[in-house]
């Protein structure tokens, strides 16, 4: 049973304050992550945060990288498990995959083609999500530098627009690596021009994971 007492407020915005100066976080950058002004995070920091409130606390352990239970006292356990809690979704997303399959699809030769199609369908995501960590990269490249925002400016175009763009360049590939590949199981017992056999659709996977490979080569030091 965890018997511990929440901290004061004061005592929340030292723990603010302390997890921020570790991560090496800007009063600015911690608002923008929040969705507050400097002042505000200064407020939170130098006035503290009333524990209960929840979504304030949420919001900032998230921030934070933490737990809400470090911040407000309730557990010593500071770092925030990522993999903890996209496991957990994970892990619910997949249980409800093996229930349904189990339950409603009648034969293993079935059930293995779907397990099949879902293990090469996570093959591509995977692949989509190196694609993602880039394009995010890139815009936060582009949101904090100053000098670059000045010169997009000088031309009015917004920040916004550029970030966009960004955006689709890189995932424009990937995206449409899933669609074909989400096309083929659709047309994989079609007769006629459309019919797509197994090979086809490991061959999109093979190929994303082809290109891919090349990429991070590229840009290897």
């Amino acid at each position: 049973m965890n018997d511990k007492k929440m901290l004061t407020a004061k005592e929340v915005g030292l723990r603010i304050k302390e997890r921020r100066n570790e991560l090496k976080i800007s009063m600015p950058e911690l608002g923008r992550r929040v969705g507050v002004n400097k002042s505000t995070i200064q407020r939170y920091e130098t006035d503290g945060v009333n524990p209960t409130r929840s979504m304030i606390i949420n919001g900032l352990a998230e921030a934070l990288l933490t737990t809400p239970e470090w911040l407000t006292g309730l557990s010593e356990d500071k770092e925030y498990s990522v993999p903890t809690i996209c496991e957990n979704e994970l892990t619910e997303h997949i249980k409800k995959y093996l229930d349904t399959v189990t339950s409603t699809v009648n034969g293993d030769g079935h059930q293995q083609l779907l397990t099949t199609f879902l293990g090469k369908l996570i093959d591509l995501y995977t692949i989509l999500t190196c694609h993602f960590a880039d394009a995010m990269t890139e815009i936060d490249r582009i949101a904090e530098d100053e000098g670059l925002k000045q010169s997009i400016m000088r031309y009015a175009i917004e920040v916004g627009a550029i970030e966009e763009r960004v955006y689709r360049k890189e995932m424009e590939v990937p995206i449409e690596d899933m669609k074909r590949f989400l096309d083929g199981i659709l047309h994989i017992y079609d007769e006629g021009r459309t019919k797509v056999s197994m090979g086809d659709l490991f061959g999109i996977v093979a190929e994303a994971e082809a290109r891919l490979s090349e990429k991070e080569n590229s840009v290897a030091p």
